[in-house]
């Protein structure tokens, strides 16, 4: 058997699902270190894997995810982390000298050690394939005019990676592997002339499993659930676990919806103070978390702000989404999502993410009372687990250091 090594970031959307791949391979037999944030310890560690902090401080995944509402912000933050993580890893890697590495789509650190010492190494991707040929002109005019005052940084960068492991070995921010396994079904990847046969497209890795650890509904399940009343649906209402910190749209929700003919439960994260949200519709139920996946299992709709995992998550059980994205690769979710029939998008201008109660409760009626959003999300559902999830992840894994037959 194997000695595998992840490395990851800490960002909840970029490590939610590596830990069903992670399970199931030490289920199989192989050895896993996963290297990560300290903070993410209790999240990552009931799937069995050996734990590896990194030593260095790393920033907040709300940091993260705030320079994220740019792509010049985005590259000079993941620049910056990856010259401080790449020491590390190396020696880490240098000692330990596993079989295979595993390395998040943004992690630096993790194809810099696999090319400096020869290592097997396959690049897992939580997001779009992106190589700029399906951003649009208007945002690469956009990234390109606002990284102009930033060059003679990103240039100094450059040169000092250059200078310590090589030009063949320090590429840039994103380095595609021999083998990139992507957490998506080909039906829903917008179209990009720069996938090739390297770029496997597993879908979404789902196990709820490995989610009961950190998801739960705050000791409260008896009131979050599908309500009992005749001829009312079920909402839900997610940010994910970083914009949830967005006050100014929940009020919008409450007044979009404290009259509807439906039940509205609100996620609104750990850090968001529900005693300070005011006077709270009688239909709403507000949590700091709750059990997404049964949720979902369900909702009649998802108000979403279009992170990866949440869209695949409705789409995995039929669920058609309202998009209120919150940064750009949010935006570009939403915009497949509109491409595929199975949700509407709003709050799509920069700064993203402000809505109107009305622009809310015309996206809500849109969804329900059109049956095609629904055929639609199960459609594209139905491609996501028929793309095989972690199981298939694992086979592909397997298969590139030789385990089993290539699928």
């Amino acid at each position: 058997m194997a000695k595998i090594a992840y490395i990851g970031i800490p960002a909840h959307g970029h490590t939610n699902p590596t830990l069903p791949v992670v399970q199931e391979l030490i289920a199989r037999g192989h050895q896993v270190l996963y290297y990560n944030a300290e903070s993410f310890r209790a999240k990552v560690e009931p799937t069995g894997v050996d734990f590896r902090p990194y030593a260095a401080a790393l920033p907040s995944e709300r940091e993260i995810s705030e320079a994220m509402n740019e792509f010049i912000n985005a590259s000079l933050f993941m620049s910056s982390m990856g010259e401080t993580l790449a020491p590390f890893v190396l020696d880490e890697m240098t000692r330990e000298k596993p079989d295979l590495i595993l390395y998040d789509s943004t992690s630096m650190a993790g194809y810099i050690a696999a090319r400096t010492l020869g290592i097997p190494n396959i690049c897992l991707l939580t997001h779009f394939v992106l190589n700029g040929s399906n951003l649009g002109f208007v945002p690469m005019a956009r990234f390109f005019w606002s990284a102009i005052p930033h060059l003679p940084r990103l240039m100094g960068w450059k040169r000092r990676m250059k200078a310590r492991y090589g030009a063949e070995i320090a590429g840039g921010i994103t380095e595609y592997a021999d083998l990139n396994i992507v957490f998506t079904s080909q039906a829903f990847h917008p179209k990009n002339t720069f996938i090739d046969d390297r770029f496997h497209f597993v879908g979404p890795s789902i196990n709820p499993a490995t989610r009961n650890s950190t998801e739960l509904s705050d000791g409260r399940e008896d009131s979050v659930g599908r309500p009992t009343q005749s001829g009312e649906g079920l909402i839900y209402i997610s940010l994910g676990t970083i914009n949830h910190l967005d006050n100014a749209f929940y009020h919008a929700a409450f007044e979009a919806f404290r009259d509807y003919p439906a039940q509205f439960v609100l996620s609104v994260g750990k850090n968001t103070d529900i005693a300070q949200l005011g006077d709270i519709p009688a239909n709403f139920t507000v949590r700091s978390t709750v059990p997404q996946l049964e949720i979902l299992q369900q909702a009649d709709a998802f108000i979403t702000h279009g992170g990866m995992n949440s869209v695949h998550e409705g789409f995995y059980y039929g669920v058609p989404l309202v998009v209120v994205p919150h940064q750009f690769e949010q935006l570009l979710n939403g915009k497949r999502v509109v491409e595929t029939g199975a949700g509407v998008l709003i709050g799509d201008k920069a700064p993203y993410g402000r809505v109107t109660p009305d622009e809310l409760r015309s996206a809500l009626d849109s969804v329900l009372t059109d049956a095609k959003y629904r055929e639609n999300a199960v459609r594209i559902g139905e491609t996501l687990k028929a793309a095989g999830g972690y199981s298939r992840a694992a086979d592909e894994i397997e298969a590139f250091i030789g385990i089993r037959e290539p699928a």
